[in-house]
């Protein structure tokens, strides 16, 4: 394939690097789902720490895309973009009643999606001010609430909640997904694919260079104060460390899948061979799901059992991106043929949230938006 800017070696209207980030992220969750060990070196722990945040920081890029290419930038724009989030929503909460032990993710997914509807508008020296807001909040946030509890813990009754400690602990106080470091993660996102989208594949190297200095951030936070004894770093636990460490491997792993995309190697990549690798990304919202169904049938007939096992691992990653490749191969040579084929290629829930949005929300043919990646997933705690 020819080369050019990451941007313009892409898949139709999509960027393959996010979606290639996005297959990763999937690949991750399966492992943080039911990955029975830690394996070699314990490298496999690294999908409880950066599933979530990667998703998270997918859907500030996503909505960057999305308001960058739509051509409506209206009510129309928003409200499209406030549908697509609803049915996400909406997904959550009902996937929350399967039997599966996953803590679904969706809801706040989709609340992060309302949440950046506003920002993407933002100027990036705005945007860079919202991020310094976000990380300031994302540190402190769970920091006021644990010592909030301390103080007030003794005193506060079931008659008589302490407000203002609710609301710290449901914007990222406590628990497995914290919104204050979403945002973080999503602000990080929207100012990540403005760079890189005005990139050249020339400069692939500084992609590596600044992948590796994520990464390196993300070791020295995440990694180094457990094997030094300094003081313990744990997935989900929202100190410090923890939120800032996420954040920045998220970043890392898209940074390196843009380097892939834009390296030598990646632009010798067969145009068809490049898009088969971003299917799993695109049918994010529908692997997501099928993920689930299998898990609540696998509870539901073996209720005693842990889902733990390395042949679910295996199947999971194999039904997954091996469905979402066979959807994409079989779809695609209706798209020259079916004009409606075009809004499923993606997946059949993708297919689905778009036909929801053209019911509700009509768009003028001639403003028909260009696909940008928003969908996202996201991990179990344990």
């Amino acid at each position: 394939m020819s080369g050019g800017t990451p941007a313009e070696r892409s898949g139709g209207s999509r960027l393959l690097f996010v979606d290639w980030a996005r297959g990763a992220a999937y690949v991750l969750m399966v492992i943080a789902h039911v990955a029975p060990g830690d394996g070699p070196a314990r490298v496999l722990l690294v999908s409880e720490f950066l599933t979530a945040p990667l998703f998270a920081l997918l859907i500030g890029v996503g909505a960057q895309l999305s308001w960058s290419t739509s051509g409506e930038h209206g009510w129309r724009y928003v409200l499209r973009e406030a549908v697509r989030a609803v049915l996400v929503i909406a997904l959550g909460l009902l996937l929350m009643r399967s039997a599966a032990s996953v803590l679904i993710v969706l809801v706040h997914l989709g609340v992060l999606m309302l949440l950046c509807l506003p920002l993407v508008r933002l100027r990036t020296n705005v945007l860079v001010g919202a991020a310094i807001l976000a990380l300031v909040l994302a540190v402190a946030v769970p920091s006021l609430y644990r010592g909030l509890i301390v103080g007030h813990g003794a005193a506060t009754t079931a008659s008589e909640p302490n407000v203002f400690v609710t609301a710290l602990g449901l914007i990222g106080g406590t628990g497995g997904y914290r919104m204050t470091g979403f945002l973080l993660c999503a602000i990080l996102g929207m100012l990540t694919i403005r760079v890189l989208r005005n990139m050249s594949a020339a400069e692939w190297w500084r992609g590596a260079l600044a992948s590796a200095a994520a990464f390196a951030v993300m070791l020295a936070l995440l990694v180094v104060p457990n094997l030094l004894g300094l003081y313990e770093v744990h997935a989900y636990d929202g100190t410090p460390s923890e939120q800032i460490g996420v954040a920045t491997g998220a970043l890392g792993i898209l940074l390196t899948m843009w380097t892939l995309q834009a390296s030598p190697l990646g632009r010798a990549l067969p145009s068809r061979v490049a898009q088969l690798l971003a299917a799993p990304g695109q049918a994010a919202l529908t692997l997501y799901a099928l993920q689930i169904l299998v898990l609540h049938v696998y509870q539901v007939n073996n209720p005693l059992i842990r889902d733990d096992h390395w042949w679910m691992l295996a199947l999971l990653v194999v039904l997954g991106v091996g469905f979402a490749m066979a959807w994409q191969t079989v779809l695609t040579p209706l798209t020259h043929r079916v004009t409606a084929a075009k809004s499923w290629v993606r997946g059949p829930l993708e297919g689905l949230s778009r036909g929801a949005e053209d019911l509700l929300v009509p768009r003028p043919r001639r403003d028909a938006a260009i696909e940008a990646p928003t969908m996202s997933e996201g991990s179990r705690t344990r």
